[in-house]
């Protein structure tokens, strides 16, 4: 299809044809840093933190090192809560509103997607005294996808000299399609000891099905012409806790868990939040995580994670390396990522570890 390119060059070309021109298992993008992305990693993730509004953002660069125009993933989201109090002496259940931007990038071959979806959740107060609260979710959005045919290149191109020059007899249908998007999720969080916070929720994304298809259109009339893309929904579990070791030191084992159609992953590691001061609202995060991944071909480990962040009152900033191993042992080529993330939380109190952020 493309003159000269390297073979994970064509590998990317014969996945977005894929994408194109016939049924695929569509897969979501993903984050290291998932709990940066709180509500793309559970719609009821929403309102969960101590404070009165969040603002989050993290951004994915992938496999700089092989390729001149890296995949690019990224993602902003803001919510907001507000208490509801049945009568004065209650203490009270909340309400959370968001507002989700998610994007990803193919530079090369200009295949993007854009997502915009409004989040809302309910948060009830099942004890006080634990601080235990069982949560709802509900998600839904518009997502677009699209992509520049003229950065593709097709045989038939070819004048058998120099190039590719000649024109296609494809058939390609409209470059630009977009579908409504629905998710739903559960939280649970309880904090039973002073120093000991835990946390767990379930995400159940795209349960409408969309059709993601380009040729899933009243143009394409050719009845031999697959017109089904159908975007498997995916289920996201995750679980963490906080573990107060003394006066400086919060330890924060965590796991996430992605099953979509055929693929399944499995991030497991721990965090380390050490404060770096009695009287100063600052603290230093250090973790390391492995990511396992079950692909159509076999299960193995993908990626060994590093993260480092900085939290400073109301800022967390965060930056994480993904090591790809498999590549590595298979090719000896080296596949890398690098994420980047900012949080701000309105009216923050960061001695109160409500719901890890980082």
């Amino acid at each position: 299809m493309i003159h000269k390119v390297s073979s994970l060059r064509y590998m990317l070309i014969a996945t977005i044809i894929m994408v194109l021109l016939q049924n695929t298992n569509a897969q979501d993008p993903h984050f290291s840093q998932f709990y940066t992305s709180p509500l793309t990693m559970n719609p009821a993730a929403a309102g969960m933190y101590t404070g009165t509004f969040r603002i989050s953002t993290v951004y994915r660069d992938q496999w700089r090192s092989a390729l001149d125009n890296p995949l690019r993933t990224f993602s902003a989201s803001g919510d907001v809560k507000f208490d509801v109090k049945y009568n004065k002496n209650s203490q009270p259940d909340f309400v959370a509103l968001g507002i989700t931007f998610f994007g990803d990038r193919v530079s090369t071959y200009d295949y993007n997607t854009n997502q915009i979806v409004l989040t809302t959740a309910y948060h009830r107060l099942l004890d006080a005294k634990t601080k235990q609260y069982l949560g709802i979710g509900f998600q839904g959005g518009i997502m677009q996808k699209s992509v520049n045919y003229e950065d593709l290149t097709f045989q038939d191109q070819y004048n058998a000299v120099d190039g590719y020059t000649f024109g296609t007899a494809e058939n390609l249908p409209v470059n630009n399609r977009a579908f409504a998007d629905l998710s739903i999720g559960l939280y649970y969080t309880v904090s039973p000891v002073k120093d000991l916070n835990f946390n767990a929720g379930l995400g159940y994304f795209h349960f409408n099905k969309p059709n993601l298809s380009f040729y899933n259109s009243e143009d394409v009339i050719d009845p031999n012409t697959v017109k089904t893309d159908i975007l498997h929904p995916k289920w996201s579990g995750h679980v963490s806790a906080s573990i107060r070791t003394g006066d400086f030191l919060q330890v924060q084992p965590r796991a996430n868990v992605l099953i979509q159609g055929a693929h399944a992953e499995i991030n497991l590691g721990s965090n380390f939040r050490y404060k770096i001061s009695k009287t100063s609202g600052q603290y230093l995060h250090l973790g390391a995580h492995l990511r396992g991944v079950n692909n159509i071909d076999r299960p193995g480990l993908e990626s060994v994670i590093l993260m480092a962040g900085f939290e400073l009152s109301n800022f967390i900033l965060g930056f994480s390396y993904d090591q790809g191993v498999r590549h590595l042992l298979d090719t000896r080529r080296s596949l890398s990522s690098m994420e980047f993330s900012i949080i701000y939380i309105g009216e923050h109190n960061n001695e109160d570890n409500f719901c890890p952020q980082f």
